[in-house]
């Protein structure tokens, strides 16, 4: 399946790039976190006609309504399916914003996809309970500073090895301070070991990405480790 990243700068450039990535043969499109400053000031109908048009996938990023983060699912139809919220807020957002209780997943194509915003990749049993659930690859947008990249880079690949799915991230470009810089992880085993191999990387650039992820490639990888994961409990003495 083909999946594009869009790196916009503004909301003219959003639309216009997540065009030239469906006229590549995007399937999936995903923009990053807070790329723009509000859920108002998103491009809603244009994303939702370009779906249409193209019949496919279009999340449009994660932005703030008001309320909560949220990252709105226009399917191929040109509808909003579902929205998926920020469960874990970060810092000054805990001051303004309500958390999110739960995020979503579907199937397109075969494929089953979750959504995980950003600080949410933090805390491993986001994307674990995704994977019992069978997800194959999951969309993170995010919005990391240019300080913090390699360690969050640290949480995809350790989540890739953790689940043997793939992680499509799309930062967000906010020169000097957010770089961009996305990226695509998926899970390589060689000889032993399995790593987080790094397939697509983005630079600090205003600019579409497209990468085909196939998970019957790992598929083989998260069927031993679905047989592994054993439920337990903890006792204290």
């Amino acid at each position: 399946m083909k999946f594009a990243i869009v790196q916009p700068t503004s909301t003219f450039s959003a639309v216009q790039l997540t065009e030239e990535a469906l006229k590549a043969g995007a399937e999936i499109v995903l923009l990053p976190e807070k790329w723009t400053k509000h859920l108002d000031d998103v491009p809603l109908v244009d994303f939702q006609r370009l779906a249409k048009k193209y019949t496919s996938y279009v999340i449009p990023g994660a932005v703030e309504d008001g309320v909560s983060i949220i990252s709105p699912v226009i399917d191929p139809n040109g509808e909003v399916k579902g929205i998926a919220k920020k469960i874990h807020l970060y810092e000054d957002e805990k001051n303004r914003l309500f958390p999110g209780s739960s995020t979503i997943i579907f199937t397109y194509r075969g494929v089953k996809i979750g959504i995980v915003i950003c600080y949410d990749v933090d805390f491993p049993e986001v994307i674990r309970q995704m994977f019992v659930k069978g997800v194959e690859v999951v969309l993170v947008p995010s919005k990391i500073p240019q300080d913090g990249l390699e360690l969050w880079r640290d949480y995809l690949r350790v989540r890739v090895l953790e689940n043997r799915l793939a992680i499509v991230n799309a930062n967000a470009l906010q020169l000097p301070e957010y770089p961009g810089k996305s990226v695509v992880y998926v899970p390589v085993k060689r000889g032993k070991y399995v790593y987080a191999e790094k397939v697509a990387e983005m630079g600090s650039s205003e600019n579409y990405l497209l990468v085909d992820i196939n998970p019957l490639h790992y598929m083989d990888l998260r069927v031993n480790r679905l047989k592994e994961y054993s439920n337990f409990e903890i006792n204290e003495i």
